[in-house]
């Protein structure tokens, strides 16, 4: 006599569990200039992302969340946050770039705080401020800029939140939600393919195992690269058409 199935092993069931489980694709309208400094770069001297990398992407979806619904949550803020923080963490997020990027690279020189003063020996003369010179990458993008998030069973939750992003990586950098280029979809629309060809961008994302508390900056508890902030390469589908000493001028495959 055949084994009866339990709920867990029910075929209907798990069918119906994986059919809520879907992805989802927005888009973007540049409206400024972009600027995400890489993740080894400093403070004086930086280059720029040229897309908005994972962990940049799911930080803005945090920001929004807490912005809208974290003031609901006070009384059982660490249980709601830990439950949020997981769906959001646990996504797999793939960016296709706009049609074509142009990297201008700028110098300033500024007055800014001499941050050794109060580490530096007592003793020693040292100047409140002093002149510097600092390096800055900004991108001009024309096109739509697509983020592929899954695969999760939120996306009318998940959708919501991206409908007010309205800024990636330095503030300011104003993106414009494009509500009607919304897509569900049961398989990611933007997968990575390598093989006609692409441009290498470190993309840094949460770790597996990484808590609200360890990327909260207001916390106490620090993050640990290759643990909680995690950096792989990103192959992003664009070609260098030319290039200058002040500009690089990328298209899209």
């Amino acid at each position: 006599m055949p084994k009866r199935l339990n709920k867990s092993q029910n075929p209907e069931e798990q069918q119906t569990s994986s059919s809520t489980n879907r992805w989802l694709t927005v888009s973007y309208q540049p409206v400024s200039l972009f600027c995400l400094k890489r993740s080894d770069a400093t403070s004086m001297a930086a280059r720029s992302n040229l897309v908005p990398t994972p962990y940049t992407i799911k930080m803005a979806l945090l920001k929004v969340l807490l912005l809208s619904q974290g003031k609901q949550q006070q009384s059982n803020f660490e249980q709601w946050i830990k439950s949020q923080f997981t769906w959001i963490r646990d996504l797999e997020i793939y960016v296709l770039p706009p049609e074509q990027l142009v990297v201008n690279r700028n110098g300033y020189k500024l007055r800014y705080y001499d941050q050794t003063a109060d580490k530096a020996d007592k003793t020693r003369p040292t100047l409140p401020m002093q002149d510097g010179f600092v390096f800055r990458e900004w991108v001009h993008m024309q096109g739509a800029l697509q983020i592929c998030c899954g695969e999760c069973d939120r996306l009318e939750e998940l959708a919501q939140l991206f409908a007010q992003i309205n800024y990636f990586g330095k503030r300011g950098c104003f993106f414009q939600f494009l509500p009607d280029a919304t897509q569900e979809t049961p398989q990611p629309t933007l997968t990575p393919n390598p093989t006609t060809g692409f441009t290498v961008q470190p993309m840094d994302d949460f770790g597996a195992k990484t808590t609200f508390n360890r990327i909260n900056p207001f916390s106490t508890e620090k993050a640990q690269l290759d643990k909680d902030r995690v950096i792989k390469p990103g192959f992003l589908p664009l070609k260098l058409i030319s290039t200058g000493a002040r500009y690089d001028f990328y298209q899209r495959y």
